[in-house]
């Protein structure tokens, strides 16, 4: 009595959603109302629980090899060809015929993948547009609601286009309020940077592991002559060595290697002040041979 009593309940939340009984190959995800998730359902089987697969609830799928379906549809439409997915919430992996190693936990998700492999998809309508897609993974409310490819991770808590957090296992890039995981920035190549950050970053330190710029004081080390630099200063409009600001507009700058240029030109300054001092010294004494 108690476990009818709880799909009872099951039930009456699901009816809610409203969803016509139809194949996968029949639904345009992008039709569909998410508010119209199970209107006239018709199968009110009840499946018990089996020991192979494990499923219960009306209408529940009861074939695949390893597979556990519990809730009001949850993988209905399962083929026997399919492996190891786990479905739990009513209408969690309704649409799914022959994908494997599947995990769908929350009221109608992954609702429409009919094929797709590797998915797991946790929230209400988690995952709700992809049909096809393969290693997708959505966390949250409506996470990944309008992505069909595949190989994507959504954490989100709405039907925003960009969500909290985005990645591509393809490429192993993440993004922060971004999706936009460029390769390049102004012909600048990008593309082995994993973290993308739309906004600004604050944070109690910052670690960089980068080259420095100790070679200055080599012996071999050829230090441009001041009236070189001046020069050159005239001509290009920034130090030697050093980003345009046309450069720095278009590409920005890598923080560990413009730290090691402007440690560079310290280094060199300090150079230039030893050779002053020298030539200074050597002024003085020959004012003082001369005055005496």
């Amino acid at each position: 009595m108690k476990k009818f009593k709880i799909f009872q309940t099951t039930a009456i939340i699901a009816m809610i959603f409203s969803i016509s009984y139809v194949n996968a190959q029949d639904v345009d995800p992008t039709s569909v109302n998410p508010q119209d998730l199970i209107e006239n359902a018709t199968n009110t089987t009840f499946n018990p629980i089996n020991g192979t697969t494990t499923y219960d609830g009306a209408s529940a799928g009861t074939v695949g090899t390893g597979g556990s379906y519990f809730g009001y549809f949850a993988g209905t439409a399962i083929l026997a060809g399919s492996f190891y997915d786990t479905f739990m919430g009513s209408y969690a992996g309704y649409s799914t015929t022959s994908g494997s190693y599947n995990t769908y936990l929350g009221t109608g998700a992954g609702i429409f993948n009919t094929t797709g492999n590797n998915n797991t998809s946790i929230g209400f309508l988690a995952g709700y547009s992809n049909a096809t897609g393969t290693g997708n993974v959505n966390l949250g409310y409506y996470a990944g609601f309008s992505e069909t490819g595949n190989d994507k991770l959504y954490i989100e808590n709405s039907t925003a286009a960009v969500p909290l957090i985005f990645g591509d296992f393809a490429s192993d890039k993440v993004g922060i309020n971004t999706k936009n995981l460029v390769n390049s920035v102004g012909g600048a190549n990008t593309s082995a940077y994993g973290l993308y950050v739309k906004g600004g970053i604050l944070t109690e330190e910052l670690r960089v592991r980068t080259g420095w710029a100790d070679y200055v004081f080599d012996a071999n080390y050829e230090l441009m002559p001041l009236k070189e630099v001046a020069k050159f200063i005239a001509t290009e409009g920034h130090l030697p060595n050093v980003p345009s600001a046309e450069q720095v507009d278009a590409q920005g700058i890598e923080i560990g290697d413009m730290t090691r240029i402007q440690q560079e030109k310290i280094e060199e300054l300090t150079l230039y002040i030893i050779q002053l001092q020298n030539q200074l010294n050597e002024l003085t004494k020959k004012v003082d041979d001369l005055s005496k």
